[in-house]
């Protein structure tokens, strides 16, 4: 048995495999020194180190594999795939650097924002949408470069785009939601509507943005209930958000009362209540009779909180407080209903 091309194919193999982690070993051994006094370096080489490892393991199994004489159908076939391989590597390489550019660039940025909450989340939500973005793009790229290295691939395309006007049509309006998605994604990231963080009402219900992509947002309720909307549903529906500018509000709470309230009791209990509460931002709070058409009289009661949970909390506590004072110390001014019967209907009989 001659055992002379599998030895030939097995040290081409080792000494492939140990050049690359000599190599990998040397490259890390200096990064590393380096990263101990920068420490960006050293995020960005703990990022890279992996497709930078697999680059240098394809490129030295190709260069060994080129070295081998002895033409044969699996050399060939190893030549592709290790081709194949340096191309996802290298295109995984520079997807990674990139990315870490991309997260080196948005630390400098909410580093600068540090005292603007409003500002930080935007431009995390920017930078968010900007990774996606570059993430498909490599994507895109990477398949495109793998299918150029089969023969025939270019006839193929010769093809594709003799047809590309009646394709387009066709995929226009096959995908007329999803794209319609992609750019509403995009629209909501770079026009400041909503930001990761944001607390919105949606469908009467309120929710903490926690999720923005190219086609889809996610939602987290208060009762801890995730929603998944489309990204065309904030640029075509109408919707509050409560943080735009910033997380404070005024909450408003409404009372039916009969007109024989104590409003003088009335407004010293609201405003013992919301002091002692210590969720009052110290913004604003009153009382007023907001109207008197009918037989009772509507109080609203104002008052303002740093955030949406204080102010749900706020809004509770006062009118509980308020409830029972009226229940304890007003009760005539709780509603009543009143029927008011002539002489004559009083004497007829029954």
């Amino acid at each position: 048995m001659d055992l002379g091309p599998t030895l030939n194919w097995i040290i081409v193999l080792a000494s492939s495999v140990v050049a690359a982690l000599v190599l990998l070993l040397v490259v890390n051994l200096v990064l590393r020194r380096i990263g101990r006094r920068t420490v960006a370096i050293d995020r960005a080489w703990r990022r890279i180190r992996r497709p930078v490892a697999g680059l240098l393991l394809t490129t030295a199994l190709r260069i060994g594999f080129g070295g081998l004489t002895d033409p044969s159908t699996l050399r060939d076939i190893g030549m592709h795939v290790l081709l194949i391989a340096i191309i996802v590597c290298a295109v995984w390489l520079v997807a990674v650097f990139v990315l870490v550019w991309l997260a080196h660039a948005q630390y400098r940025v909410v580093a600068r924002m540090a005292g603007d909450a409003r500002a930080a989340r935007r431009a995390q939500t920017q930078m968010q949408l900007i990774r996606r973005i570059v993430n498909a793009a490599f994507v895109v790229v990477g398949a495109a470069l793998v299918l150029l290295t089969f023969p025939g691939v270019e006839q193929i395309g010769t093809t594709i785009l003799a047809s590309a006007g009646l394709l387009s049509v066709v995929l226009g309006i096959a995908a007329q939601s999803s794209l319609g998605n992609l750019f509403a994604g995009i629209q909501l990231a770079f026009t400041d509507a909503i930001r990761i963080g944001d607390i919105v009402e949606v469908d009467g219900t309120w929710a903490t943005v926690e999720d923005i992509t190219l086609t889809y947002v996610v939602v987290n309720i208060w009762t801890g209930q995730h929603k998944v909307l489309p990204s065309t549903f904030f640029t075509t529906t109408p919707f509050i958000n409560w943080s735009r500018d910033d997380e404070s509000l005024t909450g408003l709470i409404y009372f039916s009362l009969d007109w024989r309230v104590d409003l003088a009791g009335f407004r010293a209990e609201f405003d013992r209540l919301v002091d002692a509460s210590g969720l009052w931002d110290g913004r604003s709070r009153g009382v007023r009779v907001t109207d008197s058409a009918t037989d009772r009289l509507t109080v609203r009661a104002t008052v303002s909180s740093a955030n949406t949970d204080d102010d749900w909390v706020l809004r509770c506590d006062v009118r509980e407080g308020l409830a029972t004072w009226l229940r304890e110390h007003n009760p005539e001014a709780l509603p009543t209903q009143r029927v008011l019967m002539s002489g004559d209907d009083a004497a007829r009989p029954a």
